[in-house]
């Protein structure tokens, strides 16, 4: 039943494709039949040479086979783009409503998942559904109608025994088999693509961290593993490569199976007087042509089991529920006033936040200091509504469950202790925070964090590209970049997350002395473990046992 459910939904997004699969099956159907009538027109002329009265001449039975040979390869290419054309719209529209899906779960989702397992499903899990798409639709079309046009023929025009045999080796070889096979390696495919996917992450956080690798001379014990990890999965593709092969072997022995049926029951019919002999050699060639649209299924089974695991996992990703709702409505605001009124918090059953309650106004510079690991930036998160609260947090008196997701994030930017910076140019890296900045407010943006004659003094500018991990740039740097693009994005409300913990003391004075300058700009909330860093702020509070104390 879940496997129904599964191809149901699966079919479920090539409904807007209706017309392209169409035409790939009407192509297939056709192109299909060209090649079995090409065997036919052979058999033909094989009986016509042997006396058989066929009217047509040897010219013209040449002549048709190989205009049906040119026609086929026409249609064979026809019907392979409309698959793939299918296939790989559907893949893009997948990708989207997967990406889509992940901003919605959001931040608080995407942190409890592995980086490189995440990046295996959205890539090589949606890459693997291109074989049920591409090879699985269309071929069990063609197949249906291909096959079961032959049947008719040779049971109407050659002899019904031949034909009820024919039917019956079409079925074990194009839905026994294939069912038995799937439900055998059912498991194989899970395991597989779980495998794959653990291997990709321990492979991704290996190369994110080269450096500290090398630093620590821990190069052997990390290859080791991989050899470790890649000797398992080479055990599950031998495994899968297997499985072929033997799916290959017993389709084939079937089908040898069914000729020699074929010529049993006919020597039965000759001897009988029911069937012309030279008629067995038509049956016997156009049932040995005909198997293409049934390999086609018999070998499905093995690529299938991944299909669905892959699908499996990505509907996993659909089907997960956020933590919060994001929020559509009406409820807009123009930051003036943040009350938080007895905030708990709880995460796996340990008390983070116990009826915590603050008030912040419009401009206020206010720090938060405490040790590190004991809440400080779950109160950020929960007011960028990241976590289910318990209390009351609200904007201008209207609560944060109720305001509008994207009026919340028109008026709150949060800048932490670890900046991203995109394997891209310097501008187009700040343009992230205001599309529409021009490059003199993206030069007072870089003057305000002192890098304006940093970038200026670079060969290339604001188009410099900021190289893999941001190699060529000092940690500093990145820093003041990122808070270049708060300065550029002007939020009304700025969370601060540490942001200096892991840099220099000059870098850190920069910094601070960026924020004293421009603090009237704007609302700030700064966290940190040392109380030196919040000199600036017009108030602070110790954060203790999940409260807020002055």
């Amino acid at each position: 039943m879940q496997r129904f459910k599964l191809i149901k939904r699966l079919l479920g997004l090539v409904k807007s494709f209706k017309t392209v699969i169409i035409l790939a099956v009407i192509n297939g159907i056709i192109g299909n039949l060209c090649s079995i009538i090409i065997s036919t027109i052979a058999s033909f002329t094989l009986i016509k040479f042997l006396g058989y009265p066929i009217s047509l001449s040897y010219v013209t039975l040449f002549a048709l086979m190989i205009f049906l040979g040119c026609f086929r390869g026409v249609l064979r290419y026809f019907e392979q783009y409309s698959n793939h054309y299918i296939a790989f719209k559907i893949l893009g529209h997948i990708r989207h409503i997967i990406f889509e899906k992940l901003r919605i779960l959001g931040v608080a989702k995407i942190e409890t998942k592995e980086k490189g397992a995440l990046t295996n499903q959205i890539t090589s899990d949606v890459e693997t559904l291109e074989v049920f798409y591409a090879h699985t639709i269309s071929p069990c079309l063609i197949a249906l109608f291909v096959n079961g046009g032959l049947f008719l023929y040779i049971s109407l025009f050659i002899n019904l025994y031949l034909g009820l045999i024919i039917l019956a080796f079409y079925l074990i070889v194009g839905v026994i088999l294939p069912v038995i096979f799937y439900r055998v390696n059912q498991k194989q495919g899970l395991e597989y693509r779980n495998e794959l996917a653990a291997f990709n992450a321990y492979y991704l956080d290996s190369i994110a961290g080269r450096k500290d690798i090398r630093y620590t001379n821990s190069a052997s014990s990390f290859i080791n593993e991989i050899k470790a990890k890649t000797s398992d999965l080479h055990h599950f593709t031998r495994r899968n490569i297997k499985l072929v092969a033997n799916t290959r072997g017993i389709v084939n022995a079937f089908i040898i199976l069914g000729s020699i049926v074929i010529l049993m029951v006919s020597s039965i019919l000759i001897q009988n007087n029911l069937i012309n002999p030279l008629l067995v050699i038509v049956a016997l060639i156009t049932y040995l042509s005909s198997f293409g649209p049934v390999n086609a299924l018999a070998a499905l089974p093995s690529n299938l089991n991944q299909t669905f695991a892959s699908a499996k996992r990505l509907f996993a990703i659909l089907d997960e529920k956020p933590l919060v709702k994001e929020n559509k409505n009406d409820n807009t605001f123009d930051f003036e006033k943040l009350e938080c009124n007895n905030v708990s918090f709880a995460y796996d059953n340990r008390l983070i936040l116990n009826n915590l309650s603050l008030t912040v106004n419009k401009q206020e510079f206010i720090g938060i200091v405490g040790p590190s690991g004991i809440g400080k930036s779950t109160l950020l998160k929960l007011i960028m509504n990241f976590y289910p609260y318990q209390g009351e947090i609200k904007f201008n008196g209207i609560e944060l469950k109720d305001i509008d997701h994207n009026s919340l994030y028109q008026n709150i930017s949060m800048f932490s202790q670890h900046t991203y910076l995109f394997n891209d140019t310097i501008r187009n890296n700040l343009l992230i925070a205001n599309n529409n900045a021009t490059d003199d407010e993206i030069k007072e943006a870089l003057r305000k964090v002192s890098l304006l004659d940093f970038v200026n003094n670079l060969e290339k500018g604001l188009d410099t590209v900021i190289k893999e991990d941001s190699t060529n740039i000092s940690l500093g740097e990145k820093q003041r970049l990122g808070l270049a693009r708060v300065f550029l994005r002007k939020p009304k409300l700025l969370l601060l997350d540490e942001p200096t913990s892991n840099i220099d003391s000059l870098n850190e004075l920069l910094i601070l002395k960026s924020l004293k300058d421009h603090k009237n700009e704007m609302t700030i909330i700064m966290i940190s473990h040392k109380k030196s860093t919040l000199s600036i702020a017009d108030k602070i509070y110790t954060f203790k046992d999940g409260m807020l104390s002055d």
